[in-house]
């Protein structure tokens, strides 16, 4: 996904990856992107971050981050 915003750094530029469906029960939800390294790396280990983002990443080859 190109021109989204990464919800860690804010750079527009660049591919982005979807890390987060934020769902809303009184209108549209919305989505949070991410730069696939290191950000969505990131996101990935944070308590809040959604089941599926560290097989997605696995899929891309970014999961599990290098040290």
């Amino acid at each position: 996904m190109f021109g989204k915003p990464c919800c860690l750094c804010d750079e527009k530029q660049g591919e982005k990856v979807l890390v987060q469906c934020i769902e809303s029960g009184s209108g549209p939800g919305w989505s949070l992107y991410a730069c696939p390294t290191p950000c969505a790396q990131q996101y990935a280990t944070r308590s809040y971050a959604p089941d599926w983002l560290p097989d997605e990443l696995a899929k891309l080859g970014l999961w599990p981050p290098e040290s």
